[in-house]
């Protein structure tokens, strides 16, 4: 086995540029990748992704995004949503597939290079620690960001589209036995998003791939000011034999209002990490989320609220729908730190276990430091409901049809209430065609 020297080095063979670059490749020179057996990672197959990085390779230095992919393809893969749109391709930006132009008032959107000149002169570097050692791989290999920067009192009416295209590693078929990781290229992207105190701003962020394996380790931070209030939707719909590790960073003043959905529509090991810091009074966070892993896919929910300021309110809801030899798992972690007070978390996991060869895994924890709270959790596994099912199958409807129309509802939960209709109708696309699969 590589260690983790050895595979930082190969990762990032020279040192990135700035602070974070830094500290990232500091961090992971102290601690290297995850403990398997640490209590976070219980559910993510981290050998097997570590396997992965051994074979693979860096992304590429030089753009080759206008010979590998052009709008038509962006749009059928990530759908088209009338906003402006940053396209990056195998970890690098890509000015001809994006729509920078017709930016609308207080809205900044950028690359690495363009962000660079905004940034005030002697500003201090970063203090923030990575959050595990796929985090700092993430700061220091990861050469672009996607910057979504929306200025106070600022009020959009059109969403911001974040793309991560994966194009590079062979066409062959990654099946249970095989050498998750071999040919792949690995991709760092990384994504910025700050909005102004008192502004409204959604940005909608998805991870596409046009066939073969590759290893995506991302990152996100969302950070909403006093009062502003945030749609975030990430879409990760990569191909069947590609490996996903990713965290979503969300950092929240005083009553502001962050709603974030996460969808996984396919992937052979996924990862999705959120972790949300209510820091100000009066903030509120709803995070909802639908996963179906199928064949021998993983896909590994891991989300994490911090209650650290007064009067927060939080919701957690994600359903699971498992089918063949797949295993969904969801870990909910609320945290109430002491001396808060008029505390309101939630969280909900139900899961449809398709086969009995499927598996679920539910995690409630709640760590509760204070006195007025009021904290409440429920998970359920099961099968669809046989007397549903007969009654469809009793007024004509075939078998397969039935089970494909029982399983949409049972996520249309999610789905509906995505904005804008664009993205739920590409949602709803993909999961009519995911749930007659399943079903046949």
């Amino acid at each position: 086995m590589t260690s983790d020297a050895a595979l930082l080095e190969r990762l990032a063979p020279t040192a990135g540029v700035g602070a974070r670059a830094e500290r990232g490749r500091a961090f992971f020179d102290a601690h290297g990748l995850p403990d398997p057996k640490a209590e976070a990672w219980r559910y993510t197959p981290v050998t097997e992704i570590r396997a992965a990085l051994e074979h693979a390779v860096p992304a590429p230095c030089g753009s080759t995004s206008s010979t590998v992919a052009d709008r038509p393809l962006i749009d059928a893969l990530a759908g088209s949503h009338g906003g402006p749109r940053l396209v990056f391709v195998d970890g690098l930006f890509s000015a001809e597939l994006s729509d920078v132009e017709a930016t609308p008032g207080g809205l900044w959107i950028g690359d690495a290079e363009a962000l660079r000149p905004r940034r005030a002169p002697g500003a201090p570097a970063p203090q923030d620690e990575p959050a595990d050692g796929f985090h700092a791989l993430n700061w220091a290999a990861g050469s672009d960001v996607a910057a979504v920067l929306v200025d106070a009192d600022t009020h959009l009416d059109v969403p911001v589209h974040v793309v991560h295209l994966s194009t590079a590693g062979s066409t062959t078929s990654a099946g249970p036995d095989a050498t998750a990781g071999a040919d792949a290229t690995v991709t760092h992207p990384r994504t910025v998003v700050r909005v102004g105190a008192g502004s409204t701003a959604a940005v909608i962020e998805s991870f596409v791939g046009t066939g073969g394996p590759s290893i995506t380790n991302s990152s996100t931070r969302v950070v909403a000011a006093e009062g502003a209030t945030v749609t975030y939707h990430r879409v990760m719909s990569e191909p069947a034999e590609a490996i996903h590790v990713g965290r979503t960073g969300i950092e929240q003043a005083a009553h502001s209002r962050v709603a974030a959905t996460s969808v996984i529509t396919d992937g052979r090991i996924v990862r999705n990490a959120v972790d949300v810091v209510l820091g100000g009074d009066g903030a509120r966070s709803d995070l909802s989320g639908l996963y179906l892993p199928t064949d021998h896919q993983r896909h590994d929910n891991v989300v994490t609220v911090d209650h650290v300021a007064s009067h927060g309110t939080s919701t957690q809801r994600f359903k699971g729908i498992v089918d063949d030899h797949g295993r969904g798992s969801f870990s909910g972690h609320v945290i109430v730190r002491h001396g808060t007070v008029g505390t309101d978390a939630a969280q909900s996991n139900p899961n449809l276990v398709l086969t009995p060869t499927a598996q679920a895994d539910t995690r409630p924890w709640l760590e509760i430091f204070a006195d007025d709270v009021r904290c409440t959790h429920g998970a359920t596994v099961g099968r669809l409901d046989d007397d549903a099912l007969f009654y469809l199958r009793s007024r004509g409807i075939p078998t397969a049809q039935a089970r494909a129309m029982l399983i949409a509802a049972f996520a249309a939960e999610v789905v509906d209430s995505v904005t804008p209709e664009s993205l739920r109708d590409h949602l709803s696309t993909w999961l009519h065609t995911r749930t007659v699969e399943v079903s046949s």
